[in-house]
């Protein structure tokens, strides 16, 4: 009898649940009383000779369902898939904050698999990167907007790719346009409705106008 057949892995199952007061289980797979307060009562020597006898009073059957083991194993390929592209991603310079944003990454995750990947000796704790120039974030911003079709991922990745620059500088160059946008908002005139002569006046009250 082996050890670790189905039989004496069911009995593990079933003695380790009882002796944790989970009756209920072993009264689901067919146990009675009798024999779950024999199971709670056996030495960890007469424990060892039951399992090795297990197979003669239980009985294994087991039914694949095809159609949800497919669709599994999909499910499995789309995880490889996804787990490839987390460590592309911070292979490529991923910061902490966009792992986040993108999985829900808490920053023990975030160090754990750096250190998996060995990654900790360039800004061990996903540091802010130095801005990039001019020229840089031209072609960063450029790469970004044709690649508006793909996943937001992939979109990061492929970005820093095409211009040969870090994802880190991607979400820098991306964070220094929202800046910029939010300043010009912020600066924008506000229209206010004059009923009395139909008029709309543009105050600007940071300015004083």
């Amino acid at each position: 009898m082996e050890r670790h057949a189905p039989s004496a892995f069911i009995l593990h199952y079933v003695t380790r649940h009882i002796h944790d007061g989970n009756y209920d289980l072993a009264l689901q797979l067919g146990f009675d009383w009798e024999e779950i307060r024999l199971l709670e009562s056996l030495s960890l020597q007469e424990f060892h000779w039951l399992e090795t006898r297990s197979a003669q009073f239980i009985a294994c059957e087991v039914r694949v369902d095809h159609p949800h083991a497919r669709q599994t194993l999909r499910r499995l390929a789309e995880y490889r898939q996804a787990l490839d592209l987390q460590n592309r991603l911070l292979m490529a310079g991923a910061p902490r904050h966009l792992m986040g944003q993108l999985y829900g990454w808490t920053p023990l995750q975030y160090r754990n698999q750096r250190k998996r990947l060995r990654l900790d000796d360039e800004y061990p704790n996903g540091g802010r990167p130095a801005n990039p120039t001019l020229a840089e974030e031209e072609t960063i911003l450029g790469h970004w907007d044709r690649l508006a079709e793909l996943e937001l991922a992939e979109r990061y990745l492929e970005t820093a790719r095409a211009s040969g620059l870090s994802v880190r500088q991607v979400c820098r160059a991306l964070s220094l346009r929202e800046e910029r946008e939010a300043d010009i908002l912020e600066r924008r005139p506000a229209i206010r409705w004059r009923p009395d002569d139909g008029a709309c006046t543009a105050m600007i009250d940071r300015f004083g106008v």
